[in-house]
């Protein structure tokens, strides 16, 4: 449900509800146990209307151009409305604003941080967002990686770097930047990281991601697959059977092309007529 934004002081109300929305977020992401959420687009669609919401924003910015914050904001809202290139220009003002942090130490593993308000590294990885969505990968690559450097990297510009690297069949770099995030991957960042171990044949590994993404999301087509292709690969016959079972209900229901469920069809049949052999290969 829509929420107007009047009164209270204009832009004030808006920075005390994106205060509540990224320490919920904040607490989301720390948590071990449970999934991290994957984007708060949806949130900023819902409870900031884009006129309404730009209108109080500027006039703030009107007043106090200098402050980086408020040019961020203004790029979130138009982000989450789909106004990539205004949320652009507004992201390189706000970089512009803010002091670049001095040298430190390499990257230590599982130390990250939950990058919130006007930070150089939160700038940086609002950027290579939009980079991305404007297929402007080169940029996006050098801009995430400007967001990582440091003994605290942005953790999800690790993220993303790993999924770049991981599109490109460099599972190994990719590798590194998932290990950055510690417990905080999300579902999706649990396979793509599973995905990355697999490929580098690291397959009891693999499966502890999967089967952590499968806890979190236990009907998800694509999770039961690759768990049942891992499973089959360490030689877990009976736990591949039951996964392909899985996947192969779970992906009808969701109505997903009979050609994609075909090649786990062929390795379900094969391990029926064989319980102790069989091959997987990645889709």
């Amino acid at each position: 449900m829509t929420k107007k934004i009047s009164g209270f002081s204009g832009t004030l109300r808006v920075f005390f509800l994106l205060i509540i929305a990224i320490f919920c977020y904040s607490q989301l992401f720390a948590q071990k146990t449970s999934e991290p959420p994957e984007s708060m687009d949806d949130f900023f669609r819902e409870n900031f209307p884009l006129e309404s919401t730009l209108k109080q924003i500027d006039a703030d910015i009107a007043s106090n151009p200098g402050n980086p914050a408020l040019w961020q904001t203004r790029a979130t809202l138009l982000e989450s409305h789909g106004k990539t290139d205004e949320a652009l220009l507004a992201l390189e003002k706000a970089l512009a604003l803010i002091p670049e942090p001095a040298a430190s130490q390499p990257n230590q593993k599982g130390k990250v941080r939950i990058v919130t308000g006007h930070n150089y590294a939160g700038a940086l990885f609002d950027i290579a967002k939009i980079y991305l969505a404007m297929n402007r990968r080169e940029e996006a690559r050098k801009t995430l990686q400007r967001a990582v450097q440091g003994d605290s990297p942005h953790m999800m510009a690790c993220t993303y770097l790993g999924n770049i690297f991981l599109d490109e069949g460099n599972s190994a770099e990719a590798l590194k930047y998932y290990n950055l995030m510690g417990h905080n991957l999300s579902t999706s960042g649990k396979i793509s990281k599973g995905n990355a171990l697999y490929n580098l044949k690291r397959y009891d590994e693999a499966i502890a991601e999967y089967e952590v993404a499968a806890h979190w999301k236990p009907e998800l087509p694509s999770v039961l697959r690759h768990l049942g292709d891992a499973y089959l690969r360490a030689g877990r016959y009976a736990d591949a059977l039951n996964l392909y079972q899985r996947y192969v209900k779970s992906a009808r229901q969701k109505k997903i092309p009979e050609s994609e469920i075909a090649p786990v069809i062929s390795r379900l049949e094969q391990l029926k007529k064989h319980p102790k052999s069989g091959s997987a290969k990645q889709d």
